[in-house]
């Protein structure tokens, strides 16, 4: 008997250490700050003859409408601390005066939208009941019913710039992370939402990943890539079309490697999605929507409140984007990281307090050279 409990009390103890062992060893990866790296910016020169002279040359060399219709504002280049910028080709098309009625000539502002010279927000919110239970997990999820409530933010920029993207504590790394409505405040930003948790260690080699102009990352990866230009296109890559040397050429302006692509090459709501099997399931979520240069959606779902909103499936996701109109859509993080501010109102419904995220997405009402 002694023997017996002897060998039990060894096991447990060999459990125990393997267990705080990997424990560390997750501490240590991704809770734990390391590897930081100070935000960088694309400090753009606007030179009007430089604008000038990049575009002639860019007209001439080229035959294709995407060129003649952008203007070459910067070539890539590092930053003060050696990182590769890309370079900034900003449209031709001035989005104040296509988007003039959605403009203000002075800030008016009311719970659901904002208005200015350079920004256009609306806040609209939308629910439903779907009549689908999640049956996943066996069963984990069918507490929370079959309702499904979300929040859309309808936004028409002046210029690119007001859209931008920030890391928790201004850091890029492991172990960083910062309350969404901290960071809006810090940058001043009308509107934010989580990001796409740029270290997730699902994604493989964890991908490209360009925030603001710069680049901090180019790995492989096996997901999809969502890139915003700096002339204001979105586009979405599958892992074999990502090529680092494009984007820089292209004028990358914002990168996300979460995904998936919600809508095909017409517009529809996709029903085959490239991601895990977790993601599949029902869950609150953030994602982006592209309708033009200059005119953007955010949506942030609420999900695991019961008999309010259960979150919600990618097809469901990807019906919304279609009734919306929009050319493309991508999935960000979801989970306890959905969260949406206006100003230094909470705008979502989360299911809980709010959660330190690693990174998000801003919408500013100004417009930034980035110097």
């Amino acid at each position: 008997m002694k023997s017996i409990i002897k060998k039990v009390l060894i096991l447990f103890a060999d459990i125990s250490m393997t267990a705080l062992l990997l424990l560390g060893v997750y501490v240590g990866n991704y809770l734990m700050p390391q590897k930081g790296i100070k935000a960088a910016t694309s400090s753009i020169q606007s030179s009007q003859s430089t604008k000038d002279t990049n575009a002639a040359q860019e007209t001439e060399s080229s035959s294709e409408e995407s060129i003649e219709e952008s203007v070459m504002v910067q070539q890539p280049h590092m930053t003060d601390t050696g990182l590769q910028t890309t370079a900034v080709i900003k449209d031709s098309t001035d989005w104040h005066t296509k988007f003039a009625e959605h403009f203000t000539a002075s800030v008016e502002s009311t719970d659901s939208s904002y208005s200015s010279p350079n920004l256009s927000i609306q806040i609209t919110k939308g629910s439903y009941d779907s009549g689908v239970l999640d049956y996943s997990e066996n069963g984990k999820h069918k507490k929370y019913g079959t309702k499904v409530a979300y929040t859309i933010a309808d936004i028409y920029v002046g210029d690119i710039t007001c859209l931008q993207t920030a890391f928790a504590k201004d850091m890029y790394g492991n172990g960083y992370s910062e309350k969404l409505s901290d960071m809006s405040m810090r940058l001043g930003s009308i509107l934010a939402v989580n990001g796409d948790s740029y270290n997730n260690n699902r994604h493989q080699d964890n991908g490209t990943i360009i925030r603001n102009g710069v680049i901090y990352r180019s790995q492989k990866t096996d997901m999809e890539t969502c890139v915003l230009n700096w002339d204001g296109t979105m586009q979405i890559y599958s892992p074999e079309e990502l090529d680092a040397k494009v984007l820089i050429d292209n004028g990358a302006y914002q990168s996300w490697i979460f995904g998936p692509s919600l809508l095909d090459d017409n517009g529809k709501a996709k029903t085959d999605f490239m991601t895990w099997d977790y993601i599949r399931q029902s869950h609150p979520r953030t994602a982006i929507g592209y309708y033009e240069p200059g005119h953007y959606c955010l949506l942030v779902v609420d999900g695991r409140e019961v008999d309010y909103s259960r979150g919600m499936f990618l097809e469901e996701e990807a019906a919304i984007f279609e009734q919306l109109g929009c050319k493309l859509a991508y999935n960000l993080d979801g989970g306890h990281c959905s969260f949406m501010t206006m100003q230094d109102q909470v705008v979502s419904h989360p299911y809980k307090a709010e959660h330190e995220i690693p990174d998000g997405i801003f919408i500013m009402d100004q417009i930034s050279s980035f110097q």
